[in-house]
């Protein structure tokens, strides 16, 4: 079954210790874990006695590419979702509490290493922006790189984060890189720009720590979301990509290299989902200057994220599964703007406004102990009663928000055919236009979304069905 390529005994008079590397083409399209279990089964007897067993596993074709120094050539696809305000819209600015929660819609890229038989080159593929470009490989290793890396030295693995002052310097490098290799940059639009700008300073900033061999690569991203209509798409472009790369990362370390991270896993830690959470900060504070960071660490973790200004993020442990109808007003919005209007109508009415942002406070905090108990699973929770529940809370929320002048005619027509099939509808996000969101509670007949779903498109809105806290980012096997 295996044939063991090389035993080492490393005992040291504390017992027996052995490191094995395995080789078996019983181990084809197994993950390392599965590998290593399968090992683990067939030495049950003898691991009795075993202090410390160390195991490498390969297929026959994975050793041979390693003797012979020829990579294995790897493919990585990592999805995250978007992310929706659930309550606390424009009340948050003034230090009450929100919730955000994860999108069923998301995005999702591809990394393929290839061969190229001319210049080695990144190409990167985004269609969501307009994006089609070639980068040459060596070029963008020797300017970005860490220079005693590229020199040949090696070094301990490290993921750390840039502080502030090595987040503005080496993103002045990209930016003096890409003026220099694309005469034309400037003339890019504006989410074409900060989407190159991500992606060099997220991959130089994560390859460029190790002394790993880079190849040629092929990046594609889809995404299932609208850009710039508040449902997180540059936060989810973000998480995605910092996903993808530390997975690649993780695939090259294990083929032959000291392990710094533990690869049995086929998910990602919650260690590595910190750091992908921070490594999408940063993009997110070249793509907005200075995010409140609610948007990647939903994308990052799933399911609902309570914030407070000034705080960070917190993940909350509740289950959800929730299904809406999304419904986009096609009517633009400038979220400054109506963060203005708001500001402008509360210095006029200072307690009036006060008692309204109050009151959106108490809505998301009732509602975080709504959706607890639904999440709870337990027997004599009246689940059409909860729901009612949280239907008034969308109900009242909405009002509020139109009270503070952010709600838009296009959204209140939305939220009146919702009602007329007795569902309810809420702006979600700054306001103005953007989107809104329908409840549909678990009882809600077939027929009645279906009905709903075709007088919201007749009416020339865009609808998508899907479901709210659902899985944050994910390696797709």
């Amino acid at each position: 079954m295996f044939r063991s390529q090389e035993v080492t005994d490393d005992s040291d008079g504390c017992g027996a210790k052995f490191s094995v590397v395995i080789v078996s083409d019983k181990f084809k399209g197994k993950p390392l874990l599965a590998r290593h279990r399968l090992v683990n089964t067939v030495l049950q007897e003898e691991l009795k006695s075993i202090h410390a067993f160390t195991q490498k596993t390969y297929t026959l074709e994975q050793l041979v590419k390693m003797l012979n120094g020829i990579d294995n050539l790897y493919t990585v696809s990592v999805s995250a979702p978007g992310k929706v305000i659930l309550h606390g819209e424009h009340s948050v600015v003034y230090g009450k509490t929100a919730l955000a929660v994860s999108l069923g819609l998301r995005s999702s890229i591809v990394i393929k290493e290839v061969n190229y038989h001319v210049e080695p080159t990144i190409r990167i593929h985004l269609p969501c922006v307009g994006l089609e470009e070639t980068l040459p490989l060596e070029p963008t290793v020797k300017s970005l790189f860490n220079p005693k890396l590229v020199a040949g030295i090696t070094g301990k693995f490290s993921w750390k984060l840039p502080d502030k002052l090595d987040h503005d310097n080496h993103l002045r490098r990209v930016d003096e890189f890409l003026h220099i290799i694309k005469p034309n940059f400037d003339a890019l639009q504006n989410n074409q720009k900060n989407s190159l700008r991500s992606f060099l300073y997220m991959f130089s900033g994560i390859f460029g720590s190790t002394c790993l061999p880079v190849r040629s690569m092929d990046i594609s991203l889809g995404s299932e979301l609208t850009i710039g209509a508040g449902t997180g798409s540059s936060a989810s472009f973000a998480v995605c990509l910092a996903g993808a790369l530390i997975q690649l990362l993780k695939l090259k370390m294990s083929s032959g290299y000291d392990a710094f991270y533990d690869q049995s896993s086929e998910q990602f830690n919650p260690t590595e989902r910190e750091i992908i959470s921070e490594w999408a900060y940063n993009c997110e504070r070249i793509m907005h200057g200075t995010p409140s960071g609610i948007d990647n660490a939903t994308c990052t973790f799933g399911s609902i994220v309570s914030f407070k200004k000034g705080s960070k993020p917190r993940h909350l442990d509740i289950r959800m599964d929730m299904h809406v109808l999304l419904v986009d007003s096609r009517v633009p919005r400038e979220t400054r703007a109506l963060v203005m209007k708001v500001a402008a109508l509360r210095q006029r009415n200072p307690a009036a406004v006060d008692h309204i942002l109050d009151a959106c406070d108490h809505i998301a905090h009732t509602a975080t102990q709504v959706l607890e108990k639904l999440s709870s699973g337990k027997c004599e929770i009246d689940t059409d009663a909860e729901y009612q529940h949280l239907a008034e809370l969308w109900d009242m929320n909405h009002c509020l928000l139109s009270a503070l002048g952010v709600s838009h005619p296009a959204l209140e027509a939305i939220r009146s055919l919702a009602r007329a099939k007795g569902l309810a509808c809420k702006l979600t996000g700054a306001g103005g236009g953007g989107h809104a969101m329908v409840l549909i509670p678990p009882s809600t007949p077939r027929s009645i979304v279906d009905s709903l779903s075709g007088q919201l498109l007749e009416n020339g809105f865009i609808v998508k069905e899907t479901r709210l806290g659902g899985p944050g980012v994910s390696i797709e096997m």
